[in-house]
């Protein structure tokens, strides 16, 4: 696994990966926008901008930037967000960003039925965590999509953050089943659940649980505890029991390390970076770089 982000660029470097086509949905938001044209004056997009253009223009000419974008005008949220989509399935777009936008009013058009781009039967959020001080990265999932995932929704979850895991490199991802204890607590639904995934066949994956945090991430008290399973402190992948965790965890991991975050969602066609309106500008960008790398390893 990759240990920063600074890695991960110098990976999009070494690949001569080319640029990839990029939609930003509703671009008149500030920060959004110039994380975008960073990444574009840096070779990695082809960024097509989607929302209100004089606003758009207006921010562009605020920071003096003179380079020529493709921008599709649209009026309204739900029809920034379809014309978006339809950027994915007209081949014009590899990758989505949201922008000023709720998330509800775009992943709406991006699960619709009739023309949505779902691709798999769960949308999960995946996140890329860097912490400095252990000078390695975590994925974390699900933290921003499905509240209280059940079994089967968890098989998806796991899927969609092994086949970004595969992206970087990693072939057999090790992922943890986050729990309170290593022990199957048969009151908790959540263990349960670990102890039966644990069990299932997984394609280019080790998949263990229930198994606590310490255990997962540490491998001096995977030592200490005398653990004996197949995750000895080096998982890859932290896969939390509800929406509420996984959050928390992603932002302890920012907050109070001082660490870098990049999140995407998987499960539709192309990758989708969904920062929160919190996110800093850093996070964008490296959302942005983690989705051009996935969106060149489906293409």
């Amino acid at each position: 696994m990759i240990k920063n982000f600074v890695e991960l660029e110098t990976l999009l470097i070494r690949n001569k990966l080319k640029p990839r086509k990029f939609a930003l949905v509703n671009a008149h938001e500030e920060a959004s926008l110039l994380s975008v044209v960073e990444i574009m004056k840096r070779g990695y997009i082809e960024p097509t901008l989607i929302g209100n253009e004089p606003q758009i223009l207006k921010i562009l000419e605020a920071h003096k930037t003179r380079d020529v974008f493709k921008i599709i005008h649209a009026d309204t949220d739900k029809e920034a967000a379809f014309k978006a989509v339809e950027c994915v399935r007209n081949g014009d777009a590899d990758i989505l960003m949201k922008g000023f936008i709720q998330t509800s009013d775009l992943l709406r058009e991006v699960v619709n039925r009739d023309t949505g781009i779902r691709n798999q039967p769960v949308l999960s959020h995946v996140a890329l965590v860097e912490i400095p001080y252990l000078e390695r990265m975590f994925m974390i999932t699900d933290g921003g999509m499905i509240p209280y995932p059940n079994f089967e929704q968890k098989i998806g979850i796991i899927e969609n953050a092994v086949h970004v895991a595969h992206a970087l490199g990693v072939e057999v991802p090790k992922v943890a089943l986050i729990d309170a204890a290593e022990h199957t607590n048969p009151h908790i639904q959540a263990s349960l659940d670990s102890e039966k995934l644990s069990q299932k066949t997984w394609k280019d994956a080790t998949v263990e649980g229930p198994i606590s945090i310490d255990l997962a991430v540490s491998a001096a008290i995977a030592n200490t505890k005398k653990y004996t399973g197949k995750i000895q402190g080096d998982a890859n992948i932290l896969v939390v029991p509800d929406i509420i965790s996984g959050n928390i965890l992603g932002k302890v991991g920012t907050l109070f390390t001082e660490g870098k975050m990049a999140g995407i969602v998987q499960g539709a066609k192309v990758p989708i970076v969904l920062t929160s309106r919190g996110s800093t500008l850093d996070e964008k960008i490296n959302s942005i770089l983690l989705s051009c790398f996935i969106g060149n390893e489906e293409s």
